[in-house]
């Protein structure tokens, strides 16, 4: 069984107040938790280090101190939360930090960058946990132990990588940022890394009356995401990269959009929101957002 648990899924900015009550506020950070895994296998894999990243360390709990966190790209509003994320201050946590490295800056760099005086009193290399970067081409494809983990660059400024996670049977796939009208070669990356997904997360941060005066900003649509995950043949979709002026009242309307649009089809879509788990299993893999 594969968990996955949204811990911030707004894009941009980290938002508050009443108006954004029911999807939350915090920035990008997704906890994936395979159950039973066993020897070379990782047990938790962490993906971006949005304000969503700070909320999981708040509750972090008994979980195991062997960390593997995926980075899609070095956007602000992606790393974040990185600096207060609590196992980092615990002497026994050891991280596996695996980015692309973005014009000519790897994510060990950009990190200590947030990290240094004066804009931070605790720099990366003082930290008690231990930290282990790998730098990544644009595509590939790597084996831990039953965990097959492929990845693939689309279209976003500066770039970014999306990725696939494969785990007995199950298939969770998350695009990170991406502007699937600004590139068909976007769209065809993540048509093959979403084929047959049982869950895939994607960015659909702008409404289609938005997107005009926004194309080059880098993000997608509740129709290019629909359309993606019908060709794909995708089970489960989570809008997600939610625009920190959209109130509950809009996304609702956003996710009202997205279910007309799969109307008649298999697929089901609905927006992600902070906290949200969804759990693939072999009872309920097959059954509408189980």
């Amino acid at each position: 069984m594969i968990t996955t648990t949204v811990w911030g899924s707004r894009g941009s900015i980290p938002v508050s107040g009443s108006q954004f009550h029911r999807y939350g506020g915090a920035t990008t950070c997704l906890e994936l938790t395979l159950q039973d895994a066993q020897g070379l296998t990782p047990s938790r894999i962490l993906i971006d280090c949005g304000t969503g990243l700070t909320e999981l360390g708040k509750e972090w709990g008994d979980r195991e101190n062997q960390i593997l966190l995926l980075q899609t790209h070095m956007h602000w509003d992606h790393i974040q939360g990185f600096p207060f994320f609590r196992p980092l201050f615990q002497p026994d946590a050891e991280l596996t930090l695996w980015s692309t490295p973005r014009e000519g800056c790897t994510f060990q760099e950009q990190l200590s960058q947030q990290m240094c005086r004066p804009a931070f009193p605790v720099g990366l290399d003082i930290l008690p946990a231990q930290l282990n970067f790998v730098d990544l081409p644009e595509s590939g494809e790597q084996q831990l132990g039953e965990l097959t983990i492929t990845w693939a660059d689309v279209d976003h400024p500066s770039g970014n990588t999306a990725y696939r996670l494969d785990y007995r049977g199950f298939r969770v796939v998350f695009s990170g940022d991406v502007e699937l009208p600004h590139s068909p070669s976007s769209r065809e990356n993540l048509l093959a890394l979403a084929e047959n997904a049982d869950l895939l997360i994607l960015d659909a941060q702008y409404l289609p009356s938005e997107y005009p005066t926004r194309k080059g900003f880098g993000h997608s649509t509740p129709e290019d995401a629909v359309a993606l995950a019908l060709d794909a043949g995708v089970k489960q979709m989570l809008m997600t990269h939610h625009d920190p002026s959209h109130t509950d009242a809009q996304l609702d309307s956003k996710q009202a959009l997205a279910q007309q649009l799969a109307t008649g089809t298999d697929l089901c879509v609905r927006n992600a929101y902070d906290r949200l788990t969804v759990n693939l299993s072999e009872t309920n893999a097959h059954k509408a957002c189980a």
